[in-house]
């Protein structure tokens, strides 16, 4: 497996300890992480311990979240990629932006090259997404993907939608 995934417009690479500076920015943004079921990242402490778990989830499955870097500028815009449902056996595909590239595609572009990834390591499985369910603009995103809507839960205690790519037996 390559450590880069590329898009048009950005490059996706594991996380590093050295990125939490930059990550905090959107990690601790109140509107950013609105939907996300832990929230906000209080502390650039909490930034370093979010990545921490992701670098242990990519060591030990293969794939996680990962720093999405804008191509033209090379500043960290977000993250996106891979990670284990809270049970432990379905797959999800997770984006999340600064406010400053919101409403750009940038959700959608990083979402193909994962779809692109997750096809050719894990061909017989399905791919799932969780969104909270007033997140209008996730779902939409996730429609565009080819994901629909599977049923609701309580994901850490928020209510979500969990989502299924389509052709899987949605």
């Amino acid at each position: 497996m390559t450590d880069w995934i590329e898009t048009e417009r950005t490059r996706l690479r594991l996380f590093e300890d050295a990125d939490a500076g930059a990550a905090h920015a959107w990690f601790s943004d109140p509107e950013v992480m609105r939907f996300i079921p832990r929230g906000r990242d209080l502390t650039i402490e909490d930034t370093r311990t979010r990545i921490a778990g992701y670098r242990e989830h990519q060591t030990r499955f293969g794939f996680s979240k990962r720093l999405i870097i804008h191509r033209e500028t090379g500043e960290a815009i977000g993250d996106s990629g891979l990670f284990h449902l809270p049970d432990g056996k379905r797959i999800e595909l997770g984006f999340r932006l600064a406010q400053g590239y919101w409403g750009a595609g940038y959700a959608e572009e990083v979402g193909r090259a994962w779809l692109g990834w997750f096809d050719a390591h894990f061909p017989a499985e399905p791919l799932f997404a969780d969104v909270h369910t007033d997140h209008i603009r996730s779902q939409r995103v996730l429609a565009k993907l080819g994901f629909h809507p599977s049923h609701k839960e309580l994901v850490y205690g928020m209510p979500m939608w969990i989502y299924r790519r389509g052709g899987q037996g949605a």
